[in-house]
């Protein structure tokens, strides 16, 4: 690829995936990132690739938009001459940057889908829809509102339990909080299924929720899929992880935690179908899990961003930065690249895989994968490291260690 292309990237966001597309840009592009965001986080802390800056207004409404003029602005007397572009990194301001568009495509190029495609897609009711239209397979799905739970309506059961419940809206259920507060709820009995839909509204959530059918098997079942949309609507690279395990405390379950890269040519087929017949572009992510009652693959949900784990395609060989220069700087296209290697992705030390991921044949190409070498963190990029910045990861391992010790099942 070309270095030092007179690029600027502006990365909406300062964890593991905004690293992960900073590490890219640079060794691609020779191009330093600026991660903004309300705070920064570790990853990008004490590093020469990414350049951190704090704007607590952000990802609010009425800051998003001045917030990112301002910064134009800047960056036009810092970096003159350098075209930007900007990528959100979290849910909040992929939705922010997708309502806003075309007032921020004034200063900086952007990828992003409009605001109602947006909304159609990561509103996961409508998202099974979507998933019927396009003919691809998505688990029983039913939907409970809050008009219904102030008019005291049964919640509704769409399969025999355990059943799967999630907020519909991820981006509003972020601002509430309440005890045992998960991402994603297992529910094995109806009892359990009406007490959680009465902690999530009575923590002041006011958006739909979702109940799903329950597909069998453990992490290893899991699927991400990460793909990147040209301008045009032709889909430029996919690329498939097997997560070997997932997070376990409360605030972080359903993160994943370690994922060997791999392909399928099926379920590239039908994300291709997906995502065409959505007329989406730009970054998508979608989680999957395989039926073992039937060998299908069943689609969960769409992100319209890099996932917090999406380093996996660029430690594969695929880097996520590439694409999104090709189609708005380069303005190329090429055929559809589908990923295929095998390659571990660790966002956990490796006692942790060791001790804590589900016992099985995923465990063990993934103990063979870190044996032989091909194995890869986010964050612990070798040009980047300097004795603060190692000293601080380490401590955050330490935490994540930590963790898995007091909430994860006993093997």
């Amino acid at each position: 690829m070309t270095k030092n292309l007179e690029i600027v990237p502006v990365l909406l966001g300062s964890g593991a995936n905004a690293y992960g597309l900073a590490r890219g840009f640079y060794e691609e592009f020779g191009a330093r990132s600026y991660a903004i965001g309300p705070v920064t986080l570790l990853q990008s802390q004490n590093s020469k690739i990414i350049r951190p800056r704090v704007m607590p207004d952000l990802a609010t409404e009425e800051g998003f938009v001045p917030a990112l003029k301002a910064f134009a602005k800047e960056l036009a007397h810092s970096e003159p001459g350098k075209t930007a572009i900007v990528i959100a990194c979290g849910d909040t301001t992929a939705e922010l940057l997708a309502h806003h568009r075309d007032e921020v495509a004034q200063d900086y190029l952007t990828s992003s889908v409009d605001g109602a495609l947006l909304d159609r897609a990561v509103d996961k009711v409508e998202f099974s829809r979507i998933c019927e239209q396009a003919r691809v397979q998505t688990p029983l799905t039913r939907s409970y509102t809050f008009e219904d739970f102030e008019a005291g309506k049964p919640v509704p059961e769409p399969a025999a339990y355990p059943l799967e419940l999630k907020a519909a809206d991820s981006v509003a259920y972020l601002s509430v909080d309440f005890p045992g507060r998960k991402k994603a709820y297992t529910l094995h009995n109806h009892d359990e299924l009406v007490q959680v839909v009465h902690d999530i509204y009575g923590a002041g959530y006011k958006q739909a929720i979702v109940i799903q059918e329950f597909i069998p098997g453990d992490d290893s079942q899991m699927r991400t899929l990460n793909a990147y949309v040209n301008s045009d609507g032709t889909v430029a690279m996919m690329s498939l992880g097997n997560p070997v395990m997932e997070e376990y405390a409360p605030s972080r379950i359903g993160n994943y935690a370690a994922i060997i890269s791999e392909g399928d040519n099926t379920v590239y087929s039908e994300t291709e179908q997906l995502l065409t017949s959505l007329h989406y572009t730009g970054y998508a992510n979608f989680d999957l899990k395989r039926d073992p009652r039937d060998g299908t693959y069943k689609f969960l949900e769409l992100n319209p961003r890099p996932g917090g784990s999406s380093d996996f395609t660029s430690v594969a060989g695929l880097s996520l930065a590439r694409w999104i220069v090709r189609d708005l700087v380069m303005h190329t296209t090429a055929p559809t690249v589908r990923g295929f290697d095998r390659h571990l992705w660790l966002g956990v030390p490796k006692h942790v895989l060791r001790k804590f991921a589900p016992e099985g044949p995923v465990k063990d190409e993934a103990l063979h994968l870190l044996k032989s070498g091909n194995w890869s963190k986010s964050a612990h990029y070798a040009p980047d490291m300097n004795v603060k910045r190692a000293l601080n990861l380490f401590r955050w391992q330490l935490a994540v260690a930590r963790d898995y010790y007091k909430y994860a099942p006993r093997q």
